[in-house]
């Protein structure tokens, strides 16, 4: 798994309405504390479920894990305000036996799913702060589309489907329109109703007269002619030999 197909999986593994799932948030806003900003953040939204902040780092090389390992102090500020904090891998060779620390979790590939392949113990967060609070909802208005701005949207998508169907069905009545007056003058030139023709195939003698041309019409009539000659003679001959 890619990092995006991590951060995908455990958005759907935390998602709505048990959860609330934050991609990239930082520890506050503004300067007041060293920046540190946490790959992604799920709150649970049960009451008998505990409410818990689960924090989660995503790894998806085995470089990017041991750089996490060489640098503890990287997680520990976000670590202090979770209930849980988990390592999210995109496979599972990445965390060797030995290698999580004990307060950890590990979350590893099945399919296009997350599951866990050690649990994460319950911690002890320290209460959460304004700021990081403010860093929480800036995250929340940066990923979250209002209502009311859906709806605009979605009315306006569907106004634009309507005029394009509009336009289509326009574009399909002009076209029959235009079929109809070629029509029309196809069989005014021709002295032929298409609807009525009783002799054959209109299309196949247009072709023939279009594409052989009147000299191969001429030949066909002459072979037919003589074919019908030799016929009449034939039935002569017969007539006067049954007359004698």
């Amino acid at each position: 798994m890619t990092t995006d197909e991590i951060l995908a999986a455990l958005s759907a593994r935390y998602s709505a309405p048990g959860w609330a799932f934050f991609p990239e948030v930082r520890n506050g806003t503004g300067w007041e504390r060293p920046a540190r900003t946490v790959d992604a953040l799920a709150m649970n939204l049960w009451p008998s479920r505990g409410l818990e902040l689960h924090g989660f780092e995503v790894k998806a090389s085995r470089g990017d894990w041991l750089k996490e390992l060489k640098d503890p102090a990287k997680a520990a500020e976000m670590f202090a305000f979770c209930d849980r904090w988990w390592i999210a891998v995109g496979d599972k060779a990445i965390v060797r036996p030995g290698e999580l620390p004990p307060t950890w979790g590990l979350l590893v590939p099945r399919g296009t799913a997350l599951v866990i392949d050690m649990d994460a113990p319950k911690l002890e967060p320290k209460p959460i702060d304004r700021l990081f609070i403010a860093a929480l909802l800036r995250r929340v208005t940066e990923t979250w589309t209002p209502v009311a701005d859906i709806k605009v949207a979605a009315d306006k998508a569907r106004e634009e489907g309507r005029q394009h169907g509009l336009a289509q069905v326009e574009g399909v009545r002009s076209d029959l329109e235009d079929l109809r007056a070629s029509v029309a003058d196809f069989e005014r030139a021709a002295g032929v109703k298409l609807t009525d023709w009783r002799w054959g195939n209109v299309g196949r003698a247009v072709y023939l007269v279009i594409e052989k041309g009147p000299e191969h019409i001429r030949r066909v009539v002459e072979q037919h002619k003589a074919w019908a000659e030799r016929l009449v003679a034939e039935c002569d001959a017969a007539l006067k030999d049954t007359s004698t």
